[in-house]
């Protein structure tokens, strides 16, 4: 089963689960992708002959290329662990629940370290515990009692699991039970959220510092997780600032926010969270993407978007649950929120752009 909605008269979004994939397809192209799900594999070749003949094997080629699953490269029984002699620990509350990771590396969960430095606290009476032991190639993250294991290159996917992990505890949401993990970063302002997005060194955390210094709130940074009925859930990680905003930033920041530096596998980073963020409302409702780009000396640029256009840049480093009431959720969500795009250069507009906007 394709899971698909029509974006207009031409084209569809649709998933296929098999390989957890979001298109946007013509409607040829969807006939032969929904073709090729309901046929065999004899009764699909035959279909392309008579209906391209020229083209056949190449479009075969194509949509097998389509449809390859990509093999896990990791075979966690294969790998083996053993207790450090050497270990860490952190401990940190998150409202009414305590947590300690334990580890023996801390250049590996350096970006957890900083994202929850401002939640850092001293108790004894835990919640949960989470390993995170690293060992030449591998980290092992023991989460729930289940055992998962990651390259060195993959600490970013290592942070993820455990910052999705604990939002789902704050929530009462099971991990596979939400829509997903969004990335971008969400604000608030009277009840209504919306959305920042950007790549690396789009002035993503920048933005959204100047706007929390000015009546906004911050829901999440970088991975706002969304539910199936459409909002944004609360949870309180730091932003992560890119060293070549660092000079910028720091004209921003003062005693409201807290300041943290870690050293990662990549160099240190900087992690900030306002002091006075206002979490009330758990669960917000968000219906604005906005695509942000800060650019010296640049005149306000305000443009509203086509949603299609944005798809393949929002999903880039997003997470959607694999399995199709997620997927419908994710769509029936992305193809009703109105999507712009801001270039600014002075704080002032982008504070007045983003208050007519929400």
């Amino acid at each position: 089963m394709i899971v698909k909605k029509k974006i207009n008269k031409n084209e569809s979004l649709i998933y296929l689960k098999k390989v957890n994939k979001f298109l946007v397809v013509s409607n040829e192209n969807l006939k032969l992708i929904e073709a090729y799900s309901n046929k065999s594999i004899n009764d699909f070749k035959i279909y392309l002959k008579n209906n391209f003949p020229k083209n056949a094997n190449n479009i075969e080629k194509e949509i097998n290329k389509l449809f390859t699953v990509e093999r896990k490269s990791i075979d966690n029984h294969k790998i083996k662990f053993k207790k450090p002699k050497k270990i860490f620990h952190f401990n940190f509350k998150i409202e009414n629940s305590y947590y300690c990771i334990e580890y023996n590396d801390g250049k590996i969960i350096s970006a957890v370290l900083g994202l929850l430095n401002h939640l850092q606290c001293d108790s004894n009476d835990l919640s949960e515990k989470i390993y995170v032991y690293y060992s030449e190639k591998y980290c092992l993250l023991k989460i729930n009692n289940k055992k998962l294991v990651f390259k060195k290159e993959e600490s970013h996917i290592l942070s993820g699991r455990i910052i999705s992990h604990l939002t789902s505890n704050l929530h009462q949401i099971k991990y596979k039970s939400w829509t997903g993990f969004l990335h971008g970063t969400t604000i608030s302002k009277e009840d209504k959220g919306i959305i920042i997005m950007g790549k690396s060194g789009s002035g993503k955390t920048l933005s959204s510092s100047i706007l929390l210094k000015n009546g906004f709130n911050l829901v999440c940074d970088d991975m706002s997780p969304l539910t199936r009925e459409g909002k944004i859930g609360y949870f309180p990680n730091a932003m992560s600032v890119k060293p070549n905003g660092y000079k910028k930033i720091k004209q921003l920041l003062d005693n409201s926010f807290h300041v943290c530096e870690t050293i990662g596998p990549k160099g240190p980073s900087k992690y900030i969270y306002p002091k006075n963020n206002d979490s009330k409302i758990k669960l917000i409702p968000c219906q604005k993407i906005i695509k942000i780009s800060f650019k010296k000396n640049s005149n306000i640029k305000i443009s509203k978007i086509n949603n299609k256009d944005l798809l393949i840049h929002f999903l880039d480093d997003s997470f959607i649950n694999m399995n199709n009431v997620a997927a419908k959720s994710f769509m029936n969500w992305f193809l009703n929120c109105d999507c712009f795009q801001i270039t600014y250069s002075k704080d002032k507009d982008l504070v007045t752009a983003i208050n007519e906007i929400i």
